[in-house]
């Protein structure tokens, strides 16, 4: 067997291995309880759920409470900081949305399209309707 071949196949069945050890990981419950709404009882939830909910999180921006230190290291305060949208995580929401395998790895001075020409308006109300259910709930 040519040595392309063999390699080609190691790689195959690395690739499931990962992905097994993967499913089974992410289906795993997480070690600490959410609260999945407002007004509502901490439960479990699988760590996929948790990657999702940070996926829609970093995709629609959020506000993070930070603590300020003194130059002692001292806590002095807290400070709100503003995530601002993630263009890779819309991306992934877009293309999930759209029933596309999505590539994380959009690497600069690459010749694919970038994530803003890709958008469609369609693809924009989506996402549009995603943030206000978020901020609903």
């Amino acid at each position: 067997m040519p040595a392309e071949t063999e390699n080609h196949g190691k790689k195959v069945a690395a690739g499931k291995l990962l992905s097994k050890f993967l499913r089974e990981i992410l289906n795993e419950e997480y070690d600490d309880p959410i609260v999945k709404a407002k007004g509502e009882e901490a439960v479990m939830v699988t760590k996929a759920e948790v990657i999702a909910r940070y996926i829609v999180k970093a995709a629609t921006g959020y506000t993070e409470d930070v603590d300020v230190l003194d130059k002692d290291g001292k806590k002095t305060g807290i400070k709100p900081v503003y995530h601002r949208p993630d263009k890779t995580y819309i991306g992934l929401i877009y293309d999930r949305l759209e029933g596309r395998a999505s590539m994380m790895d959009a690497k600069s001075g690459s010749d694919k399209a970038k994530l803003s020409d890709r958008v469609s308006e369609q693809g924009k109300k989506r996402l549009s309707q995603i943030a206000k259910g978020s901020l609903t709930s």
